[in-house]
């Protein structure tokens, strides 16, 4: 009996470990489930939403008529609204499900804009956030439940906000 607490425990701790070091490495849905729930109902990139349509007067008025690929993706249409500002809709419909955000003079709501640093931003977002890795980059999440979003700061080399994504936690 005694032998086998002992295997046990020494498993516990194995998969304690273990778990501890890969935990950065899965991927957002495993992150989003963990991860306490952060208001971002008022997040918006230069007044624009998740789940506004391209094809929408304000966005035509402002940005032109949006029809050119940026990119060759086969889960989602990507398109620019402007240099910097990257945007997704699925195959199927003209609505915005994601963000990306390069552009050193768009601020998110909360203020973080390009080149801030991590400390700034989880100041002004909480500790309600997660940490991973993807393509050599250090990320620090946010979730909001309610509404099924997130948004993800990449930083670079220095704990600068390198680009920041604004999307659906759907999206892969």
């Amino acid at each position: 009996m005694r032998k086998n607490i002992i295997i046990f425990i020494t498993m516990a701790a194995i998969l304690l470990i273990f778990g501890s070091l890969i935990d950065h490495n899965f991927g957002r849905s495993y992150h989003h489930f963990l991860t306490k729930s952060t208001d971002l109902s008022k997040e918006n990139i230069e007044n624009i939403y998740l789940n506004e349509e391209i094809d929408d007067e304000k966005i035509v008025s402002k940005y032109g008529k949006i029809s050119n690929f940026s990119q060759d993706n086969s889960l989602y249409n990507y398109y620019f609204l402007r240099e910097g500002i990257e945007i997704a809709t699925n195959k199927d419909d003209n609505k915005i499900i994601r963000f990306a955000v390069k552009d050193n003079d768009v601020n998110t709501e909360k203020g973080i804009k390009i080149g801030d640093k991590e400390d700034k931003v989880v100041k002004l977002y909480g500790d309600n956030y997660y940490t991973r890795l993807e393509q050599g980059a250090n990320i620090i999440g946010y979730v909001d439940k309610e509404k099924n979003w997130s948004i993800e700061f990449w930083l670079d080399e220095n704990d600068r906000v390198d680009f920041y994504r604004f999307d659906y936690n759907f999206m892969k």
